[in-house]
Parts: structure tokens; C-alpha cells; sequence
């Protein structure tokens, strides 16, 4: 007993000295690297942005790579961790827009320009074969950022069109879907089309374009701000009319793909104001697939959330309601996170008595808006939500971050000096991780928004238990997307800047930055 009183003694007395490191201890499926904690925007199996890393207690900054381009999407990285990937804007015309980034020192190793290449995170295989959508095409490259093959992508008119994201399936192909709706599955060794589906046509849905038009509110900005959006972005338009839900494609967002294959997307619906999520069923080998259409969800028109899906599988999630309308008259904004139990839905014993529509099991309002970005759900109904309101960036009255399990709120956080959360949320074994940001107010407006003069931002860690802040440290700009955890731990934060985007005095700065664990730390007792 005197030897173990001892030693609880000392362990308190060297307290101060001992730190906590990072840990990553992912498992991920095959075709995805083993060792890679993230994967790409809301891949693999957990679909949540969950990482399987216990961080560590303090980071400091290490680089700050790519300045002068905005970064829509998470980094992601090479099978061996010693490269990571990032598609950019084009600030240029000759611009590069896809880099490969020393993870060490943040030097580029290459470059190549692909077109619309900045709405796309690469996903990397396990033989460090990379995946993207561009303006046009599905591509891979090799590890060298050669071509290995292209698959077009053409509308209805016959013209070059987009698609969203690429996922891989669990028996290894390619999943994407266009900005009209088109489902397609690909050889992820040639590119070719294994099976594509029609989802308008498929549900009994309007085409895209049928029930709303783009509207231009980058022409409606400020010359300070147009111009700032320009010099990062090459223009204003195709930037805010997706993160506005104005861009009049039948999808802005990724396919979401469940651990058994079955795949759901997020677009237009029945009608002129109705959105909805649609289950596609996957049947058959990887070399002749099928795809037929399963049951749908009704939402409110307009989204800039991919689907999540729980690791277990028996959850779908998406928040709603970011539509142009919500921007142009934010009185009218409606939007809710919706929670579908694919179990009930798939045998019909959900609220709807129709087997091809799905009542949502949990409905959870967004209190002040639209969510720019997929927010988790995970086993048990556990979720985090937070509200991004483009119409009304200075409201600071409501909770920043919740934690709910289904519907019960387990707690609310208030950030700091009026801070609002400004990115999508990454999850860790024990932490939270975005960007948040400051604002104070101009005296310029869009319509009736009220546009702010200044622009601060942090990186921030979260306790996942308490929602309390762990540790924080200042950003060039804010991120829209997710911040991702290399395979030795280290932080690295993509900066868009679409909220300093709106800021009249706060130029963008843009880039990658990365955050590592002091050098000069104590050793663990």
C-alpha cells in the first residue's frame, strides 16, 4: 500500500512534465489505404468525417503551403502518409488546381491543372491510384499526377457538365453523381461505366432546371468583396451560387455510400419547393452491377450536405433548406436535420404508409439556419449539429455546437468573444475539430444581409463529452470543409474563406496550413 501511495505520489508531482501525444489506429476497408486516418469528404465505411485518433493536448503551426488559392475540400494522402493531396481553385487561367504536398515540409512535389477541380477532394486507393471530378470528367491519376484514365461527363445538351465527390463501394468501384442527377458507377482500373442510373427519371422526379433558375449574387456583392472573390477564385458566381443553393443542379453534394453498399444521395424532389434524399439499391457482381431505386425522403428544398451514415448502418442523416430563398429572404429560412432509420424505411414500418417514401424517425430544427456541410451520425443516434447562416453572419444569440443523442441535447456550447463555427465538424476519439470564426459589422449589405467589415479566425479542439473548448490556435481564414488528421496525428486545416469572403476589410488568404506537436515537449513519465 506505502509503494502505491508512492507512486500515485510522483505521478501527480510530475504531472506538469507528462503530455499527452497522438495515436491513430485506423482500420479502414479495402480499396482505401489501411493506415490513413481520413480518407476523403465523409468516405469509407463511418461516412462521418470519423477519425480514429486520440490527439494530442497542444499543437503549434508548421507550414502554410498554397497562399492565393481557396480549398473547398479536405486534404487527403498517400498510402504511405509522406504525401498529401489538395484541389484548389483557379485564380489564374493557367493556373494549377490539383497539388501534391510534401507532408514534411509542405513543398510542392507537383502539380497539374484540371478545370472545376476545386469542389472535389482526391480519394487515394490502396495502390496510391487518385480519383477526382473536374469540369467534364471523372479522372484518375497515378502517384505522379499522370493520367490513368478520364470518363466524360456531358448534360443533356451534349455540353461538359460536373459531378460531386468520388467515393469507392465496398467491392471497389467508383461512385460519383452529376449535377443532373446521373448515379454512376465506375472500374476503378479503366473508367468505365459498370452501371448508371437516371435519379430524376428513376423517382418520377423533375429535371433539373425545371423547377428553379441559377440566380447571380456574386453580380449583387460589393466591389471590394467582388473583387477580393475574383482574385482568389477567378470570379464570384459558381463559388456562392453552390454554397447558396442557386445553382440549379439537380445536386451539389456527394453520394453518400452505406457499409453494405446501398447508396443515397440529396437533390431535388417532388416539386417546385420540395428536396428530397433518394435510396438507391445495389444489387449484382462488381463487373455487371445494378442499380434500381429504393424509397425517398421528402425535404425542403435545397442542400449543402452530403448524406452521412452510421458505421453500424442503420442511420442516414442530412440537414436541409439552403436554397437561394433562404439567402434572399432569410425570414423565410426553414431547414432540419433529419434522421432516417433505414431498417423501418426498408420494411415500411416508418411514419408513411407508402413503401416509396420515408418518414424521417428524428427531425431536429436548425435554430438559425441552413448547415454548410454534412454533420455525423453515429451508432445509437448520437449527432452533432451547428448552423451556418450565409443570410445572417452576425447573429451570435444561439448555441455554436450541440451534441444531441437522437433528439435529447447533451449539451450546448457558446464559443468564445461571439465566435460562430465556420466549417465542417471532424470527429476523434475524444475531440471535436473546426474552424471558428469573428466578425464585427460594416455598414455594407447584399439586399437586406448585413455584410461584415472584419474577419478573424481559429482552429479549434472540442471536448466530444462536455463540448468544452481544449485548444485553439489562430488560422488565415476560415475552413468550409473538414480538418484532417495525418497518420502521425498532425492537424491540417484547408482554407476556403468563404465567410472572410464576405468581410469588406478582411482580404482571403487561402491555402493549406498544418499543425504538428511542439518539438521541444516533455516525454511522457
Amino acid at each position: 500500500m506505502r509503494s502505491l501511495i508512492l507512486l500515485l505520489v510522483v505521478q501527480a508531482c510530475s504531472s506538469d512534465a507528462a503530455v499527452h501525444q497522438a495515436t491513430c489506429r485506423p482500420t479502414d476497408r479495402s480499396p482505401y489505404p489501411a493506415s490513413s486516418p481520413y480518407l476523403g469528404v465523409h468516405a469509407g465505411p463511418q461516412q462521418n468525417d470519423l477519425v480514429a485518433c486520440d490527439l494530442a493536448d497542444a499543437y503549434e503551426p508548421a507550414w502554410h503551403a498554397l497562399e492565393g488559392y481557396g480549398v473547398a475540400q479536405p486534404n487527403t494522402f498517400s498510402p504511405d502518409g509522406q504525401t498529401t493531396y489538395v484541389t484548389t481553385s483557379e485564380p489564374t487561367p493557367d493556373a494549377c488546381t490539383v497539388f501534391a504536398l510534401d507532408v514534411a515540409t509542405g513543398e510542392t512535389r507537383w502539380c497539374v491543372r484540371l478545370p472545376g477541380a476545386l469542389g472535389a477532394a482526391v480519394s487515394v486507393d490502396e495502390d496510391g491510384d487518385l480519383y477526382l471530378t473536374t469540369t467534364g470528367a471523372v479522372r484518375s491519376l497515378d502517384a505522379d499526377g499522370g493520367t490513368r484514365w478520364s470518363h466524360d461527363v456531358i448534360d443533356a445538351l451534349g455540353a461538359p457538365s460536373l459531378a460531386y465527390g468520388t467515393q469507392f463501394t465496398p467491392d471497389g468501384l467508383v461512385a460519383t453523381v452529376t449535377a443532373d442527377g446521373a448515379l454512376l458507377l465506375l472500374d476503378r482500373a479503366t473508367g468505365a461505366a459498370r452501371a448508371t442510373l437516371d435519379l430524376p427519371s428513376a423517382f418520377g422526379f423533375p429535371k433539373p432546371g425545371a423547377t428553379s433558375a441559377p440566380i447571380d449574387l456574386g453580380s449583387l456583392l460589393p466591389e471590394s468583396i467582388s473583387a477580393d472573390l475574383a482574385r482568389v477564385f477567378g470570379g464570384a458566381g459558381q463559388l456562392l451560387s453552390v454554397f447558396t443553393g442557386s445553382s440549379g443542379n439537380y445536386t451539389d453534394n456527394t453520394v453518400g455510400v452505406a457499409p453494405d453498399g446501398t447508396m443515397y444521395v440529396i437533390g431535388y424532389g417532388p416539386d417546385a419547393h420540395t428536396g428530397a434524399l433518394v435510396q438507391v439499391k445495389r444489387g449484382g457482381p462488381s463487373d455487371a452491377p445494378t442499380l434500381t431505386p429504393g424509397w425517398f425522403v421528402r425535404t425542403v428544398e435545397g442542400s449543402a450536405s452530403s448524406p452521412s451514415i452510421s458505421p453500424d448502418g442503420r442511420w442516414v442523416k442530412v440537414t436541409d433548406g439552403n436554397a437561394s430563398a433562404a439567402v434572399l429572404n432569410p425570414a423565410t429560412a426553414e431547414a432540419s436535420a433529419r434522421l432516417v432509420d433505414i431498417g423501418a424505411c426498408d420494411q415500411n414500418t416508418d411514419g408513411d404508409a407508402d413503401p416509396t417514401v420515408c418518414a424521417p424517425a428524428i427531425v431536429v430544427p436548425l435554430v438559425s439556419g441552413p448547415a454548410l456541410g454534412a454533420s455525423p451520425v453515429l451508432d445509437g443516434g448520437e449527432q452533432y449539429l451547428w448552423d451556418v447562416q450565409l443570410a445572417d453572419l452576425l447573429e451570435t444569440e444561439h448555441a455554436d455546437l450541440r451534441r444531441l443523442d437522437g433528439d435529447q441535447v447533451v449539451w450546448e456550447t457558446r464559443l468564445p468573444d461571439d465566435a460562430q463555427w465556420t466549417s465542417v465538424v471532424t470527429l476523434t476519439d475524444h475531440h471535436i475539430l473546426g474552424t471558428t470564426t469573428r466578425l464585427t459589422a460594416s455598414d455594407q449589405s447584399l439586399l437586406s444581409i448585413e455584410l461584415p467589415a472584419t474577419a478573424s479566425s481559429d482552429v479549434v479542439m472540442i471536448d466530444r463529452a462536455t463540448g468544452e473548448l481544449v485548444w485553439s490556435a489562430p488560422v488565415t481564414d476560415d475552413s468550409a470543409s473538414t480538418v484532417t488528421v495525418g497518420e502521425d496525428g498532425s492537424l491540417y486545416v484547408t482554407l476556403l474563406g468563404l465567410v472572410h469572403g464576405f468581410a469588406t476589410d478582411t482580404p482571403i488568404v487561402g491555402g493549406v496550413q498544418r499543425f504538428v506537436e511542439p518539438a521541444d515537449r516533455a516525454e511522457p513519465e
